[in-house]
């Protein structure tokens, strides 16, 4: 295939991931009030996991060593286990386009993470970046003034929520310091596979088990999508879009995605939008692109 069709093919898979994930949250949302967050993310994440496994291994006929195992075990932890589960949970408390723009502030909890761990310098101009992210985060939080002065739940989804875009950094630390050569479509299923098999005994552990039996078509049919769609089609595209565009036009869907999430908690959930909140998210994303701008 020649390298313009490879192009369009990566914008189109691009396009995917900016809309498409951006939907997992109010579907997401719309499914936890039936299915219990962890157990809705073991049986997704798992479910995913292993049907991509089993489609790389009658493509190429190869299975991971023990050590590439332990690899995608950690990851597997960090990425879906503790993100995807913390987020899910959180947005029993939150609304799902809030946890949405939390989880887009990753650039700059990679940038102090490097500063801290690795030592990296900070630019003053990323570091302004930084204050502006961090201030638009504070004014769309300082819009739920009701919601943090009855405390408890709402301000728990919140801190959950930063803590996965904490263990998300963690995770995308270590898969880009390793030294093994692995193939990224299969290790993603393995880390699906292995993270939502830690989510589900977490729910066994925490949570009151919904019978499957009990499970409504309609929920059925969201854990289908966020199955097929949101992990699987998602990430393919993902991967197939880091394969065949530049990493900076790549990261246009850390912006995309909030936004479907704010329009479909919006038209969909009714979720409340004011227009403090999106002061609060433009600037936000004025720090994002800062950060992406003048950053390595």
């Amino acid at each position: 295939m020649d390298r313009s069709a490879l192009h369009t093919k990566g914008l189109w898979a691009l396009a995917a991931i900016s809309f498409f994930w951006g939907t997992t949250w109010f579907v997401s949302k719309l499914t936890i009030a039936e299915i219990p967050p962890l157990q809705l993310t073991g049986y997704r994440q798992s479910l995913a996991g292993l049907l991509l496994i089993l489609f790389h291994y009658f493509k190429s006929k190869s299975w991971p060593t023990f050590k590439e195992i332990g690899f995608h075990l950690i990851l597997g932890f960090l990425f879906f286990t503790c993100s995807n589960g913390l987020t899910t949970f959180a947005i029993k408390y939150i609304p799902s386009f809030l946890g949405a723009l939390i989880g887009c502030l990753m650039p700059f909890v990679m940038i102090l993470a490097n500063f801290v761990f690795y030592k990296e310098k900070v630019k003053p101009i990323v570091l302004l970046a930084l204050l502006i992210g961090f201030g638009g985060v504070a004014i769309i939080l300082l819009s739920f003034n009701k919601e943090i002065e009855a405390g408890g739940n709402f301000l728990f989804g919140v801190l959950i929520t930063l803590l996965s875009v904490f263990t998300w950094t963690c995770g995308t630390l270590i898969s880009t310091k390793n030294k093994l050569n692995i193939n990224p479509f299969q290790g993603i299923g393995w880390q699906m596979l292995l993270g939502g098999i830690m989510l589900y005994i977490s729910s066994i552990l925490i949570e009151h088990q919904v019978p499957v039996s009990s499970i409504s078509f309609k929920a059925w049919g969201y854990f289908f999508y966020l199955t097929a769609i949101g992990s699987i089609f998602c990430f393919v595209c993902y991967l197939f879009a880091l394969k065949t565009l530049p990493l900076s036009l790549v990261s246009i869907y850390v912006y995309i995605n909030p936004m479907v999430a704010l329009g479909l908690g919006m038209l969909i959930l009714h979720e409340k939008v004011t227009p403090q909140i999106v002061l609060g998210a433009f600037i936000t994303f004025l720090g994002i692109y800062l950060v992406k701008r003048y950053s390595r």
